[in-house]
């Protein structure tokens, strides 16, 4: 059995940095620009699937939570690239019933807008990456 412990204290940590403000009104979305080539190498092969939370990791990793259109979840860790580098995925497996993470289904990012109020969401190198949907949206 893997540790889960460390991708968690290194996201609390990071929490602790940001102004309390940031951490409600951005949850996971706020390192959107720099995960954003790792989710979308985590929904590569996934049609109709959608990030539903993700957190950085260390050495330039993201774990990324997918659900799929049967509301399948999955678990995704993709490594990070430079920016403006495509990344890619090294692992996907299913979750089961672990709990969800704080914040995870509000908002779902996804290759392509579920609803009008869908954001474009570019990555660090600005480059467009997909779409941020608001909560209820899809």
């Amino acid at each position: 059995m893997r540790p889960r412990l460390a991708p968690f204290v290194a996201f609390g940590l990071a929490l602790a940095t940001l102004p309390a403000a940031a951490q409600q009104d951005e949850g996971w979305t706020r390192f959107l620009p720099a995960m954003a080539p790792g989710l979308v190498a985590c929904l590569e092969g996934e049609a109709g699937g959608v990030v539903t939370a993700a957190m950085p990791m260390n050495h330039g990793r993201v774990l990324v939570r997918l659900q799929r259109p049967g509301g399948e979840r999955l678990e995704c860790v993709a490594e990070l690239g430079p920016p403006g580098r495509p990344s890619r995925r090294e692992t996907l497996r299913p979750v089961g019933v672990e709990p969800p993470w704080p914040g995870e289904d509000g908002r779902r990012f996804t290759l392509h807008p579920l609803c009008a109020g869908a954001a474009g969401v570019r990555d660090e190198a600005g480059q467009p990456a997909g779409w941020l949907n608001p909560e209820g949206c899809g």
